[in-house]
């Protein structure tokens, strides 16, 4: 099919999955005991799915080790974000935490000028300066800068996701896509659930907490994200891409406002997110 292989089309979907994703994933947990178990839970749903798309891409292996020994370092460091990022998402907006995920490609770019020894371009560092006053800019709350635990998770987590970008580069050409959606989200789990202990009954009992319903259709969501973001950047151009798929932030503060009622921070929201689609494009020109 002509459509799987045009950007546009998996630009579109990941928006409308990210949306979908964020606001099902928030509603779905809120009876939360355990967010080791919680990410766990969503990474098995989501390879699980994630299967489901395997016959859409080619079937494709490297030969190379170092490939497959860059893969298992990968994993490791998204077994931490995931982690992170799960308990973010519980604790924040959709719309913030949306925001809040673009300070990895401000990490990115401190690593290429200190450890690539990369040129310093002048729009790069404008650009990653307005990402971060806009992430500023959210921590204001009545006049003084307040950061909750949330917030700071999800400033690691961006960290050490720049970290994986950095050493993960198009590792994702060299499988399957779908494949490589499944190893990136199932081996996380297994190091999650051995590392913190958890147990098979557990996760059951910490399952059946949740809105079933919102909570399948948010790890469809999240499958589909994965796959349509990496596949939007294989086929288009990153300098276009990238921005569409920052509209994510913009998309749930509409969405909150009007469907939620929510007006918290509602003006520092808006000039939030448009700073960031501004930095993101600065950046990738």
């Amino acid at each position: 099919m002509q459509l799987l292989n045009d950007w546009k089309f998996w630009a579109i979907l990941y928006l409308v999955c990210s949306i979908t994703f964020a606001q099902s994933f928030k509603k779905a947990n809120r009876n939360m005991k355990s967010a080791g178990a919680l990410t766990i839970l969503l990474e098995v749903f989501t390879a699980l799915f994630a299967i489901l798309f395997l016959p859409f891409f080619d079937f494709v292996f490297p030969t190379d080790i170092n490939i497959y020994l860059t893969l298992f370092a990968v994993v490791i460091i998204y077994a931490v974000t995931d982690r992170l990022n799960i308990e973010g998402r519980y604790g924040l907006d959709p719309s913030v935490f949306s925001m809040l995920k673009q300070l990895s490609s401000v990490f990115l770019i401190i690593f290429g000028f200190v450890f690539l020894k990369e040129e310093i371009i002048l729009n790069k560092v404008i650009g990653a300066s307005i990402v971060i006053l806009a992430n500023i800019l959210l921590t204001f709350d009545g006049g003084k800068i307040k950061l909750n635990k949330y917030f700071i998770m999800c400033f690691f987590s961006n960290f050490l996701f720049a970290i994986a970008m950095l050493i993960n580069v198009n590792i994702s050409d060299n499988f399957n896509l779908a494949f490589y959606t499944i190893m990136t989200v199932f081996l996380p789990s297994i190091l999650i659930f051995l590392f913190g202990r958890h147990s098979i009954n557990e996760l059951v009992q910490e399952f059946n907490l949740y809105d079933k319903p919102k909570f399948i259709l948010a790890a469809f969501c999240w499958a589909l994200m994965l796959i349509s973001s990496v596949r939007a950047y294989q086929l288009g151009n990153v300098t276009v891409v990238a921005p569409i798929l920052t509209l994510t932030s913009i998309l749930n503060i509409i969405y909150e406002y009007f469907v939620l009622k929510n007006k918290k921070q509602l003006v520092q929201k808006i000039i939030a997110s448009i700073m960031v689609i501004t930095g993101v494009i600065l950046i990738k020109l």
